[in-house]
Formats: structure tokens, C-alpha cells, sequence
């Protein structure tokens, strides 16, 4: 039978978790101090005893609304304790018994920082979940500097990984910095023979994912035949249609408003210059696309995250993201563990870094600085009033 626990308990109301958390860090402090001075990781394990996984939940929980205290959503718990059932069914992990404790960091730094100290304290072997930015970032620190591995599944912020990589600290999930790369891979791959015209509007934001846009194109040796600009607010973009003209451009790459890209390209389809492909950076992704946009190419594609999950066979999404992630975190730990036939950091580091390692959402494997090898960003198009990844 697989055993949870709860190193607090969760009910209707905020936690206190200040006090706690100052109490916690210095017992942290203290824990990390000691080890130091030993030459070895604050961790304390139990040679024999059940392997603890940490699973770490980021929802805020409400107050009570007089009906009842209402219940946390538990994704990252649930697909954690998914694994580790089946894991105790099949004898456990090198012998081992699994056993899930359960937090939540409601997404708030210094909670996660209480609750780093606290998976310290009680010798976890490893941590899967935080998934906002804010806490993962607080806590990497803490588990890297107490040898704890964490799994960081959905925070896209670049800073947990960059510009300093902690030691066994990784990332399931794509990063927000990447998009240029993506749309460059996107048409390196599935258009290389295209004329790629890149299209702003000459404001900070515009200009800047332009010319990153720009460089990402030129090393994936995909270089745009045209970098243009209009000028917002004006409806005329006569000008802009005849250098897309000039260029002979079927595929422009625009990164801005949804309404100043439909007029764009309805008055190069209008002028005899339609544009074939668009790929449009999420700021496109608007919760319905103009009908013009839509009617002016041939294919309309807009980079969003990477989900970390496929779709099922009706096109719907069987789990949440947060519950596959979670429990494909814990999937591809599981492998290295068993691969190195160890707990210990650097062997199970080492692994992950190495090699990949099939999982529900496809194989995974990790960068040196801990990043997961997936694209950060997909294309997808609007089918049947909603985006949907493109195939």
C-alpha cells in the first residue's frame, strides 16, 4: 500500500507559514552549515528505509465560502502518487518502499523556502513539482546547496537554470527565452525552402523579438529574405505589401497585434502578394483570430508553450498538464535511479544528463544546466474554436 504523509495540514484557510518559515530556514541554515563542515550534502537519509519523494502542488487555496472549507487542487500530488503506486505494486524502487509526502507552496517564494528547509530536515530523496517560477527559484538554492535532486515541473522562467545551473536542479518544462529559437527550428525544418520576410512594428518589444528572431534564423541557416516595419495605428500598409512584393516573401514571421496582422496580409492577398505562411509569437494568440487573418493565407500558426502532453485520440487532454508532468518527472527519475542502481546525486544527475528516458509525455532527457531537451515552444493553429496543436 502506498503511504502518504502531510508535513502540514491544509484547510480552508491561508497558513500561517511565516513564523514557521523563519524557524525552518535557520534549522536549514543550521542543517547546511553542519554539512559543509563535513564535506557532504545536509541530508538526512535512512540507509534502509523508505524512499521519500517530496511532491510539491502550487495552488493558492480559498477562504471558506460558508458551505465548507473547499479543497486544494492536488495535480502534481496526484501524478506523483500515480508513479509511486505502481511502483510499490512492482516491489518498490532498488528494494525499496515508496513513500509521497505532500506541500504546497501557493506559489509563494518564502513558503517554498519553509518548505525546502522542511524536505532537508526529513531527508526527502527527492522533490518533483513547484510549479511557479517564484517558488521553484527560491527553493533551487536550498535543495541544490543540501544535495536534494528537484524536478521542477511547468516554471518557465529562465533564471531557474540560468545564468547559474545548480547542480541536480532540473526542469521539465520549456523556457520563456526560447521562442526565437523554436519559430527558427519550425521553419528550418518544416519550411526550409521558404522566402521568410520578418514583419514589427518598430516598438522596444517588436524590435527586440525581431532581431532575435533574425540571428535564430541565420544560425539554423534559414536567414530572412526581408526584416520590415510598419507603423502602428495607421490602416494604409501599402508600403509594407510592396517590399513583401519585392522580396517575393510566402512566409512572413510577425510578432505583433493580431488586428495589424490581418491588415497586413488581407492587403497582400488583395495586392496579388498573398503570403502562404504566417507564424505569429504568442502575443498573436488571441482568444479568437480575425477572420480575415484567417482567410488571407494558407496557414495561420501561432507559437504557444510547449504543453508537456499529447492530446488523446478524440483531441481532448485525459489528465491535466500539471498531473502528466508531474508524474513524467517522476517517471524518468525513477529510470536514472534504476539505471545507476543508486540514490546518489551525482550518479542519478549523471544519468539524466546522459541519456534519454521514455515517459508518458515522450522521452526525456536534460541539458548541463538542467533544462529538459523539449521544444520550448509549438505551433498551433485555431481549429474548432480553440488552439490546437499543429501536426
Amino acid at each position: 500500500m502506498l503511504v502518504t504523509t502531510r508535513f502540514n495540514t491544509i484547510t480552508g484557510r491561508q497558513p500561517s507559514w511565516l513564523p514557521f518559515g523563519f524557524v525552518a530556514l535557520g534549522v536549514l541554515g543550521a542543517l547546511v552549515g553542519a554539512a559543509l563542515l563535513a564535506g557532504r550534502p545536509a541530508i538526512a537519509q535512512v540507509p534502509n528505509g523508505d524512499v521519500v519523494i517530496l511532491a510539491v502542488d502550487s495552488s493558492r487555496i480559498p477562504e471558506p465560502d460558508g458551505a465548507g472549507h473547499r479543497v486544494a487542487l492536488r495535480p502534481v500530488g496526484d501524478g506523483v502518487e500515480e508513479v509511486a503506486r505502481d511502483l510499490n505494486q512492482r516491489g518498490g524502487l532498488l528494494g525499496r518502499r515508496v513513500r509521497v509526502t505532500h506541500e504546497n507552496d501557493q506559489c509563494e517564494a518564502e513558503e517554498a523556502a519553509a518548505i525546502a528547509a522542511r524536505a532537508v530536515a526529513n531527508g526527502v530523496s527527492v522533490v518533483i513539482g513547484h510549479p511557479c517560477s517564484s517558488g521553484a527559484i527560491k527553493a533551487a538554492a536550498l535543495y541544490a546547496q543540501a544535495g536534494v535532486l528537484m524536478i521542477a515541473t511547468g516554471p518557465r522562467h529562465p533564471r531557474l537554470t540560468s545564468p547559474v545551473a545548480h547542480r541536480g536542479i532540473f526542469r521539465l518544462a520549456g523556457r520563456d527565452d526560447r521562442q526565437d529559437e523554436s519559430i527558427a527550428t519550425l521553419i528550418a525544418a518544416r519550411f526550409p525552402t521558404a522566402r521568410a520576410a520578418i514583419i514589427h512594428d518598430r516598438s522596444v518589444q517588436g524590435r527586440g523579438m525581431a532581431e532575435e528572431i533574425r540571428r535564430s534564423m541565420i544560425a539554423a541557416q534559414v536567414p530572412p529574405v526581408l526584416v520590415a516595419t510598419y507603423t502602428s495605428g495607421i490602416k494604409d500598409h501599402a508600403a509594407i505589401v510592396s517590399e513583401l512584393a519585392k522580396a517575393k516573401a510566402d512566409l512572413v514571421v510577425f510578432p505583433g497585434q493580431p488586428f495589424e496582422a490581418s491588415m497586413i496580409l488581407d492587403q497582400a492577398d488583395r495586392a496579388g502578394a498573398r503570403i502562404a505562411t504566417a507564424i505569429g509569437t504568442d502575443v498573436l494568440a488571441a482568444d479568437r483570430p480575425p477572420a480575415r487573418l484567417l482567410a488571407a493565407v494558407d496557414a495561420f500558426l501561432v507559437m504557444l508553450p510547449w504543453p508537456g502532453m499529447g492530446e488523446g485520440a478524440g483531441g481532448e487532454k485525459s489528465e491535466s498538464t500539471a498531473h502528466e508532468l508531474a508524474a513524467a518527472a517522476l517517471e524518468v527519475w525513477v529510470a536514472a535511479v534504476v539505471e545507476s542502481g543508486s540514490l546518489a546525486l551525482d550518479r542519478v544527475t549523471g544519468v539524466l544528463e546522459a541519456s534519454a528516458h521514455p515517459t508518458r509525455v515522450g522521452a526525456v532527457r536534460f541539458d548541463a544546466k538542467g533544462d529538459a531537451v523539449v521544444p520550448s515552444y509549438l505551433p498551433h493553429v485555431w481549429r474548432d474554436g480553440r488552439w490546437q496543436a499543429w501536426r
